[in-house]
């Protein structure tokens, strides 16, 4: 089977007020455990994703999480200007990045990746 692709994907100006998971790929994404086997790489190829001029508060303590697949890591994702704030009492927020090498270019609050 071939797989699948979602390219060419933009978020740009948004404002996030006290957000689940502000900023996310999520290619290990398995709902209700119904998966067939939780470590199958995921078969869509992502690419050319940017995250440009977000802000706001998270209520997740990971605001920024890009979690790529093994077999097929995400390719050009781009992370300009995020500035957000965890809201909850775990510590300041975090990014988390797996098989991804993102750009950054601006301001990256939470830093990491």
């Amino acid at each position: 089977m071939e797989p699948g692709e979602a390219t060419n994907i933009h978020f740009e100006d948004i404002v996030m007020n006290d957000v689940q998971n502000p900023v996310l790929i999520d290619q290990m994404y398995c709902p209700y455990n119904q998966c067939p086997s939780k470590d199958a790489p995921s078969k869509v190829k992502i690419s050319d994703i940017t995250f440009k001029n977000i802000k706001g508060t998270t209520t997740t303590p990971i605001a920024v999480q890009l979690s790529c697949s093994t077999g097929l890591p995400c390719e050009k994702v781009e992370l300009a200007d995020i500035d957000l704030v965890y809201s909850g009492s775990e510590g300041p927020a975090k990014s988390e990045c797996t098989n991804v090498k993102p750009t950054i270019t601006g301001k990256l609050s939470p830093a990491g990746c």
